[in-house]
């Protein structure tokens, strides 16, 4: 069993942990992203975030190291739409196309850093857009990833409490192929 905190996750993540969040609110969400992202460009390792333009500003805005990291490749984004358009095949993703894509910038990454976090927010792009089979296969070729390289991932679902399928069966499958889940409303402590 895990005895690591919430906050020791977020600073000391392992190769092979595989976080979700969810989140309500964009301001609590960026916190723990820059939290998890700032550690890590501290320690020297590559930050890889796939996610949308307006996440990734924000996330930016919070972390003092971004320009510099980002000017060096520490730091490097990705869209979330666009590098979805690059394995999406038929509305599912497809393993080759996502390992080319995905796989092939975290190969090159561990080549010059001693560690890679991702954060990624398609899952959430498929969910939000009611493409849960596609979502869930996306979790479990990111965990088929991980299982061929060393990277950390932090993913996160917007909650909807209009929703009712965000609290049925298809969240909990979405739940069990994670190592950890951080709750919405999740504060931590001040960096």
């Amino acid at each position: 069993m895990d005895s690591r905190t919430t906050d020791q996750l977020l600073q000391y993540p392992e190769s092979g942990d595989h976080i979700v969040q969810t989140w309500d609110d964009e301001s609590a969400l960026a916190d723990t992203v820059s939290r998890y992202l700032d550690a890590g460009l501290r320690s020297g390792e590559a930050a890889l975030v796939v996610a949308r333009p307006a996440h990734f500003e924000m996330f930016k805005r919070r972390l003092p190291q971004a320009r510099i990291a980002g000017r060096s490749g520490q730091l490097c984004y990705l869209d979330a739409e666009d590098t979805m358009a690059r394995f999406m095949h038929k509305g599912m993703p497809d393993w080759k196309r996502f390992h080319i894509a995905v796989g092939g910038l975290i190969a090159e990454l561990r080549l010059q850093y001693p560690a890679v976090r991702v954060y990624g927010e398609m899952v959430d792009v498929l969910w939000q857009r009611g493409e849960r089979e596609a979502a869930i296969r996306l979790e479990e070729y990111w965990n088929d990833l991980a299982r061929l390289q060393t990277f950390s991932l932090f993913c996160a679902y917007q909650l909807d409490d209009r929703d009712s399928l965000t609290y049925g069966g298809s969240f909990e499958c979405v739940c069990r192929l994670h190592t950890h889940l951080i709750p919405a409303g999740y504060a931590g402590s001040a960096a």
